[in-house]
Formats: C-alpha cells, sequence, structure tokens
C-alpha cells in the first residue's frame, strides 16, 4: 500500500512523463510540489479567516485553492512550465495582493511587511522555472504593486483590516517568517541546481573523456590506416597502422596537413577535398567511384605511387558532422587492394606491375620501361630509355600529352586520359591512362608515372559501330531522297490526268 502511495506521489510531481534532461524534470518536480502546497495551505489559511471572522478572506483563499488545480492538470497534458509556471505566480500573486490589501499590510508600514517578502520569493520562483526574463517582468509587477501602495499611502486612502487588533502583530510576524522561509527555501534550491548543474558537467566531461579515449582506442587499434583532420585540414588523428603504412610517426604529422603521399591531386587528400567540394570528386574521379551514399561516404579505388609496397588502394572517406550538421571534419581509411610484396620495387620501378607503366623525367624522356609495356607496345627497354616521350605518342594527340604532363608535374593527378601510341609494328593503340606526379630519385624536380590500360578492341569497335551508323544514315538519307523524288513524281503525273480529263 506504502509503495503504491509512494509511486502515485512521483506520478503527480512529475506529471508521469520520463524526461531524459534534468533541468525539465526537476522544473516541474518544483512547480508541481509548488502548486500542491499551495492547494493543501490555501483551505486552511482560509478556516484560519474563517475562524477569525473574515469571511471574505476564507473566499478568496478557496477560490484560489481551487484555481491552482488546474494549473497541475495542464502541465501534466502539455509539459509546458513557462505557460503553468506564470499561471502558478500569477494566482499565489493575485491572492497575496488580495490578502494584503484587506489586512492592512498595505500601509506605509506595509510596505516592508510581509506581504512584499513573500512577492521576493514569487520573483525567484519565476527566475528558477522560466528564466530571467520572466523574473523581471513579475520583479516590475511588484514594483508598479509598491508604487502603488506608496501613492494610495500618501494621498490618504485608508485600507481595510479584517485581522482583529489583538492577533495583528502575531499575524504580521508569522506572514514575514512564512515569507522568509520561502526567500531562504529558493536560495538553498538556486544553490543546489548550480551543484548539480556542476556535477552534471563534470560528469558529462568525464564521459566525453572515456567516450574519446575508447574512440582513440579503437581508432589506433584498427588494422585500417586511419587518420582524422579538422575543419582547418589538420591531422588529429594518426593510428599506428597509417604510421606502419607511411613510416610518418603520429608526433610527425599531427596537427600539420596530411601526408602529401595520399594526395590525390593538387587539391589533397581525398578528406581534403569532402571538406571543400565533395561534387568535385564526382566530376573529376567518377570512374574511380566504388560506391558513394547520401550522408556523404565515398568508397573509391585510387593508385597512391607514393605507397610504393602497395599502391593501388581502396579508399573510404566521409565528413564528420556535428549535431547541427555542419561539417567539422573528415576522416579517411586507406586499403591496400595488394599485399605488402605483392609487387617489387627496385630503383622506383614496378617490374611486376601488369597495366603498361612507364615514367618520364623533367627533361620528358622516359626513364623506366616495365615488362607490361614491352609486351603491349611491342619496343623493349633498351629501345625507350633515354627517348622523348612524345615519338610515342600519335601525332594528333601530342598537343592534349603535352599539356597534361606539364600539369602532372605542377602537382596535378589525372585519371582515365585518352590518347593514342604507336606500336613497334605501326598499328595505333588506344589507352586510358592515370598520371601520377613523382618525386625524382635524385631528390630533384618532378616525374610523371603513367599507367596505361589498353582499350584499343572497345575503341575498333566503337569506331566500326560508328561507321556502320554513318553508312546507314547515308542509306536512310537516299532512300529518304528517292522517296520524295517519287512522290514528287506521282504528283506531276496526277496533274497531267487532271488536265487531260
Amino acid at each position: 500500500m506504502a509503495m503504491n502511495l509512494e509511486s502515485l506521489l512521483h506520478n503527480l510531481i512529475t506529471s508521469g512523463k520520463k524526461f531524459s534532461d534534468p533541468d525539465t524534470i526537476l522544473k516541474i518536480k518544483i512547480l508541481n510540489i509548488s502548486q500542491l502546497i499551495f492547494i493543501i495551505l490555501a483551505p486552511l489559511l482560509g478556516l484560519f479567516y474563517f475562524f477569525i471572522g473574515a469571511i471574505p478572506l476564507f473566499y478568496v483563499t478557496a477560490i484560489a485553492g481551487l484555481s491552482m488545480i488546474p494549473g497541475i492538470l495542464i502541465l501534466r497534458k502539455s509539459k509546458n512550465t513557462v505557460l503553468v509556471g506564470n499561471y502558478a505566480i500569477f494566482i499565489i500573486w493575485t491572492t497575496l495582493f488580495i490578502l494584503a490589501w484587506y489586512t492592512g499590510a498595505v500601509t506605509y508600514d506595509g510596505v516592508i511587511r510581509p506581504s512584499l517578502v513573500l512577492n521576493v520569493g514569487l520573483v525567484l520562483l519565476a527566475i528558477f522555472l522560466n528564466g530571467y526574463l520572466s523574473g523581471t517582468i513579475w520583479a516590475t509587477i511588484v514594483l508598479l504593486e509598491t508604487g502603488l501602495i506608496v501613492y494610495l499611502y500618501r494621498v490618504g486612502y485608508q485600507f481595510p483590516n479584517l485581522i482583529p487588533l489583538e492577533i495583528s502583530a502575531t499575524y504580521s510576524m508569522g506572514s514575514y517568517c512564512i515569507g522568509l522561509l520561502a526567500i531562504l527555501s529558493f536560495a538553498f534550491l538556486f544553490e543546489k541546481e548550480k551543484s548539480d548543474a556542476l556535477t552534471r558537467e563534470q560528469e558529462k566531461s568525464q564521459a566525453l573523456g572515456e567516450s574519446k579515449r575508447y574512440i582513440d582506442d579503437i581508432l589506433e587499434k584498427s588494422p585500417l590506416p586511419t587518420f582524422i583532420i579538422d575543419r582547418s585540414h589538420r591531422v588529429i588523428q594518426w593510428n599506428s597502422a597509417c604510421q606502419e603504412m607511411t613510416g610518418v610517426r603520429a608526433e610527425e604529422i599531427l596537427g600539420k596537413e596530411v601526408w602529401e603521399g595520399f594526395n590525390i591531386d593538387n587539391q589533397g587528400s581525398i578528406a581534403d577535398i569532402i571538406l571543400e567540394d565533395p561534387d568535385y570528386l564526382v566530376e573529376r574521379y567518377r570512374d574511380s567511384i566504388v560506391s558513394k551514399t547520401e550522408t556523404g561516404w565515398f568508397e573509391m579505388e585510387m593508385f597512391l605511387p607514393r605507397l610504393k609496397e602497395s599502391p593501388q588502394t581502396i579508399i573510404t572517406a566521409a565528413p564528420i558532422l556535428d549535431k547541427e550538421g555542419r561539417v567539422r571534419g573528415a576522416i579517411q581509411t586507406i586499403q591496400s587492394v595488394q599485399q605488402p610484396g605483392e609487387w617489387t620495387l627496385e630503383n622506383g620501378s614496378y617490374e611486376l606491375f601488369p597495366n603498361p607503366i612507364f615514367k618520364i623525367d623533367a627533361q620528358g624522356k622516359i626513364n623506366f620501361w616495365n615488362k607490361a609495356c614491352e609486351e603491349n607496345f611491342g619496343y623493349t627497354s633498351s629501345q625507350m630509355l633515354g627517348n622523348n616521350a612524345l615519338g610515342l605518342v600519335a601525332k594528333r594527340y601530342r598537343p592534349v600529352f603535352t599539356k597534361t604532363i606539364s600539369k602532372v608535374y605542377q602537382g596535378e593527378s589525372f585519371n582515365g586520359v585518352e590518347w593514342r601510341y604507336r606500336s613497334s609494328d605501326g598499328k595505333p593503340l588506344y589507352v586510358l591512362a592515370r598520371l601520377y606526379p613523382l618525386q625524382a630519385a635524385n631528390g630533384d624536380g618532378k616525374e610523371c608515372l603513367i599507367i596505361n590500360t589498353d582499350i584499343t578492341v572497345l575503341k575498333m569497335k566503337l569506331k566500326r559501330f560508328q561507321l556502320h551508323a554513318a553508312k546507314s544514315k547515308e542509306k536512310l538519307k537516299n532512300l529518304s531522297d528517292e522517296h520524295d523524288l517519287l512522290k514528287k513524281n506521282i504528283a506531276t503525273f496526277v496533274q497531267k490526268r487532271d488536265k487531260q480529263t
């Protein structure tokens, strides 16, 4: 039975709801408790006035107590502490004003008597429940009330006093003690709220710290190379796998820009580009995108030549958003498609790379030619090393080739550039090329790494299709001309027959 009463009381003072915000819970509890206390005390005070013969005040307190009940019901329904708080304060202030008016409290002495002390408690309650704006409004009302008192006293108005003279002093002292108790209660309430808020902030900071340490620990122990940058493009997280992949230690990179080996062009890494212009990735690297989501995640297949043991990678990157959806940073992971050692690196060359790959030095001469180039193009390394790369490119494509290589020397990368080479037997070879800037082995200047994908068969099929389409178009045109001529001849024949008839 006691348990049911306790549960009922808790349900009553919390308005029957659970809230995640401690401030909201406390305000609802204080407001409900204040209303319940008033509902209980109002009838008792009414009985006091009834026994001393102040019948009008008995009715005032009874009506006031009943008027407070809707506040509890409205709060339970709406959970609006601002509305109900101001409603409850209005009921209490109105009751105090009427009581003060009819008990002689509104006199020159009454300006410093209990009714105004109780009003100070109301102002504190308004501040606690609804903030300083509400407190300011009610303080203004109290000041206006005081001004009215002073004015009426100065013009000689005689305030009625329904309290018998023999208990007037005791009544005033009791009212004063109640007002003082109310003020002290709210003062302690403010101090407790301040202490609880500080405790909550400390707990929140501790929880955030533990959460951050937990996330940092997960990232640090993740087998995938992962880094995080802030809105200023500075590295704020660089895990051990990143260090192992790049040879760059966390203490060397934190607070600085992303390691240049992760840059895909002069715009920076994929994470850097996501911070500023995600659409640029879609426009420039459409063919490299494996998948993407509406939330901003990108998964891309990219070649990172600075990762010498395993340059072919799958990169995932996404923006980091705050509660308002604003971009605060970006996270990127890098996963090698090949296991380290699958490609051999010797003097900066990828001998076993399956695609035709060659390098051009700062003078435009070929300084590396792998086995796939020999097999696809028919030229041996000895034939190509030291020669100008333009000799390999068909004349029609040389301006584009030269312009593209020049931009690569300036730090740009390109993906899916189409041009045509000449094989050793004079046949055309069409390729889609990926171009990346490299630091020269001697550290002096840039080199250009070109990875080629042979699309000759596809290109020839496309040309045959275009030729067939052109022929079909010509045949259609001829048929259309013949049809028009036939219609013209028939019209001429019909006109002649009409004339003859």
